[in-house]
């Protein structure tokens, strides 16, 4: 999987997910790579679909590993990119809704647990790889190690 962290000067473009396993909650747009499809492949398709954006130039920041389910067991991975470079007008599609949020104004409270950790680095521009395992529910993070590659 893939995730892309679109901003434009103070703002953060995330997208309200209406389906799949982050079905009500914010998040960068992104998604499932298609069989023979690169992480940097399936980004680009991904954000214009679900955005209208075509980037023009994408950063890597690593992966996150998610265990899930209360499980010690690695349920997937999700490559983690980013871009301040890209054209078209942003607008929703049958995946979500998308909105600009100030990155002061992130609501942390409607998204995933991990981006409390994962998106400061993101948002300060750090390589990582990071290891998240949420609670049974998948609602709250148990414990997370992180490690910085740039």
């Amino acid at each position: 999987m893939t995730l892309c962290h679109v901003m434009e000067g103070n703002r953060l473009l995330l997208k309200m997910s209406n389906r799949g396993i982050s079905e009500g909650k914010w998040n960068a747009p992104g998604g499932k790579m298609e069989p023979g499809e690169t992480p940097e492949q399936c980004v680009l398709r991904e954000v214009l679909e679900e955005t209208g954006l075509e980037i023009i130039k994408l950063t890597s920041h690593g992966s996150l590993r998610f265990h899930m389910d209360g499980k010690e067991e690695l349920s997937f991975v999700v490559y983690i990119f980013s871009t301040r470079s890209f054209k078209g007008e942003v607008k929703s599609s049958d995946a979500g809704e998308v909105r600009w949020f100030d990155v002061d104004n992130v609501p942390y409270d409607a998204m995933w647990d991990d981006d409390k950790y994962a998106l400061p680095l993101i948002l300060k521009g750090r390589k990582f790889d990071m290891d998240v395992y949420f609670d049974e529910k998948n609602k709250r993070v148990l414990k997370y190690f992180t490690v910085l590659t740039d």
